[in-house]
């Protein structure tokens, strides 16, 4: 992976040294290459551009005050820039020119401070790198050949979902493979060894706290789908697996559910998404790649009286802080009275803060809010899993971004701010429903894509 740095105003002499700023970068992110440039003129930007226009973003570092037209350039070129100044000698491009070009709507987050490489500066940094984790992510997914091309032909009339994966492949510069549920099939379930099912259901059997309804061949069945999920991801280079398994299991073609699968696929370095849910793909990538936790998509409820929230699925991650090892205990059962079968209620964690995040890729906008985990409840009807937390339930129904759909992504911490930051770089609004605030950024072309023609 690598990062472009632009270094600005000259470096040495008293100043920052760019040796000394790349050996710190380095040494905080040891994966990825930092390649630097030094830009004095306008032509010097307009070539920087032109030889990282593939990159998702850019990293600037302004040690020296100095003409406005090569600063400029960068910043209003459409691409994320995170640019950190020195207080003193960067101040008056940071103050004139940075802030300015953030509030004219370009996808730039600033930061000034006397030591440009102190740790709470350079953690920025962390936003690039998870930026261009996104951008190289692939999404697969696999559905029935009707809903396929609904999904694809995305005409001007044509449905909000079909709309939303064009919305969202050309926004975000993420791709899309569909496939069909009739050649995954047989290309990759089919193929399954049995035995190597066998002993995958053993473990999760032998894992799990209990073992309710379900029998043991729904779990060799979820299994089997499991390693189908996890071949053909692998095979298509797709970091991202999104089952529909509403739409497949109703067509009577599969009759096993994902839900233990997707609980194993996020320790393969795999994202699982709950019923191929288009709006959560991204929160799921923010919160993987930004801050290494692993989302639980939801069918979220509010009670207003008590000031609480429900969130329910079928399964959420065991490891939702991303250990490599499961971190809270699992039950596989039954779920929906029992129509469902190879569920997973996990005991997710409480007493902490969980961000609650979905992303509209038609108006280009994410929303979110927060809440404190209190308890959890096992119940059989709806879903398996069932994290009860508390919070302003009132101000966010009032607030509900309904263009988001109804799925949540529940990831565990305080994100707020960092949510804030990111979202400039992504260059899409965003709505707190927990304060009825919006921040906008009207970023003059799609920012992770290939900004400008020069």
């Amino acid at each position: 992976m690598r990062v472009p740095v632009a270094f600005f105003g000259g470096f040495g002499g008293g100043f920052l040294e760019k040796d000394e700023a790349l050996k710190a970068l380095k040494e905080a992110y040891p994966e990825v290459e930092f390649k630097p440039y030094d830009v004095r003129t306008v032509q010097d930007a307009k070539s920087l551009l032109a030889e990282e226009d593939k990159a998702a973003g850019m990293l600037a570092f302004n040690a020296r005050a100095m003409s406005e037209g090569p600063i400029n350039t960068l910043l209003r070129s459409g691409k994320p820039i995170l640019f950190i100044s020195q207080t003193m000698e960067g101040s008056p491009n940071y103050l004139m020119d940075v802030v300015k070009a953030r509030k004219d709507g370009y996808p730039v987050l600033g930061i000034a401070a006397q030591d440009p490489l102190a740790k709470d500066v350079l953690e920025k940094v962390r936003y690039l790198v998870a930026l261009q984790k996104i951008k190289e992510s692939k999404v697969l997914l696999v559905t029935v050949s009707e809903l396929t091309a609904y999904m694809t032909w995305a005409f001007p009339n044509s449905t909000e979902v079909s709309r939303a994966v064009s919305n969202f492949q050309q926004k975000l510069g993420v791709p899309i493979e569909f496939m069909d549920l009739r050649k995954f099939i047989s290309d990759y379930y089919d193929r399954v060894d049995a035995s190597e099912a066998e002993s995958w259901a053993r473990k999760w059997i032998d894992g799990a706290s209990q073992m309710l309804e379900p029998s043991r061949d729904d779990v060799v069945k979820a299994a089997k789908l499991y390693l189908a999920m996890l071949r053909a991801a692998r095979e298509r280079n797709a970091n991202v697996m999104a089952f529909d398994c509403i739409m497949n299991f109703t067509s009577k073609l599969i009759d096993a559910w994902p839900c233990l699968g997707y609980m194993q696929l996020w320790y393969d370095g795999i994202i699982p998404v709950c019923e191929a849910d288009v709006y959560s793909f991204l929160p799921l990538l923010i919160g993987h790649y930004l801050f290494g936790r692993n989302g639980f998509v939801n069918d979220p409820g509010v009670d207003e009286v008590k000031g609480k929230f429900v969130y329910w699925h079928c399964y959420a991650p065991t490891n939702p802080h991303n250990s490599p090892k499961p971190e809270v205990p699992y039950i596989i059962t039954d779920a929906h009275g029992g129509s469902k079968h190879a569920s997973v209620h996990v005991k997710l964690p409480v007493n902490e803060t969980v961000t609650v995040l979905a992303y509209n890729p038609l108006a280009s906008e994410l929303s979110l809010h927060q809440a404190r985990a209190t308890e959890n409840i096992f119940w059989k009807q709806l879903c398996a899993t069932k994290l009860v937390a508390e919070g302003n339930a009132k101000k966010v129904a009032s607030n509900w971004s309904a263009g988001s759909g109804y799925h949540r992504v529940l990831l565990y911490g305080d994100l707020r701010e960092e949510i804030r930051d990111f979202s400039v770089l992504l260059g899409v609004k965003l709505l707190e429903e927990d304060r009825g605030e919006l921040r906008v950024t009207k970023t003059p072309k799609p920012s992770l894509l290939p900004s400008h023609a020069l």
